[in-house]
């Protein structure tokens, strides 16, 4: 059976797309929202932690790569990650999702394929800081708690890979902007209106 592949026009549906199906949350993300914090974020880090090692060219890779990073969910909706592990542990090898991903976006296969390994592994963390950052917020019950300890570990995991492989760079800045990003909220919003306005 040959897939459809994603189009531009599939690419323009991303604000219609929502993501946390199985966790309960106060309100939709959808998966434009999820592409642009993670552009943001993947931003910040590769600046802070690649520091001089980052040229235009590599910001650039990482940017895009950030900005379309789960467009298979356009056609797949997003599946839960314990799903995604248990069908990895089933299948071995032969992953049936990696295998339809690739077919209806090959081209971010390719993109993968291109990319330097630390810089993946800073948009990884991303995507993780924008899902802990979002649940964290917006999520309701246990579930949601439950689901923030978990990505907590998964950040945990990502983060010493990148120490161990990549000594050479900072990767505990990631903490310092969790922390940033969950401390401050609406902090800017509310300073903005609460300061007077003279005539």
């Amino acid at each position: 059976m040959l897939l459809p592949k994603l189009s531009l026009a599939d690419l323009a549906r991303s604000g219609h797309v929502t993501r946390w199906h199985s966790v309960r949350t106060s309100r939709d993300q959808t998966l434009a929202e999820h592409h642009y914090m993670v552009i943001r974020i993947s931003n910040k880090l590769a600046k802070e932690i690649l520091g001089p090692d980052l040229t235009d060219s590599f910001l650039l890779q990482i940017m895009e790569y950030a900005s379309l990073h789960d467009t298979p969910e356009l056609l797949m909706g997003d599946l839960p990650s314990p799903l995604k592990h248990h069908i990895e542990r089933i299948s071995g090898g032969n992953n049936p999702i990696d295998a339809i991903e690739h077919a209806i976006a090959p081209w971010l296969t390719r993109m993968k394929q291109e990319m330097r390994p630390e810089h993946l592994l800073l948009v990884k963390l991303a995507d993780i800081i924008d899902a802990l950052v979002f649940i964290t917020l917006e999520g309701v019950g246990e579930h949601a708690q439950q689901v923030i300890r978990i990505l907590h570990k998964m950040l945990e995991e990502k983060l010493n890979l990148g120490i161990k492989r990549y000594p050479q760079y900072p990767w505990k800045y990631t903490l310092t902007l969790l922390n940033e990003l969950l401390q401050n909220k609406d902090g800017s919003k509310i300073a903005f209106e609460s300061m007077e306005v003279k005539p």
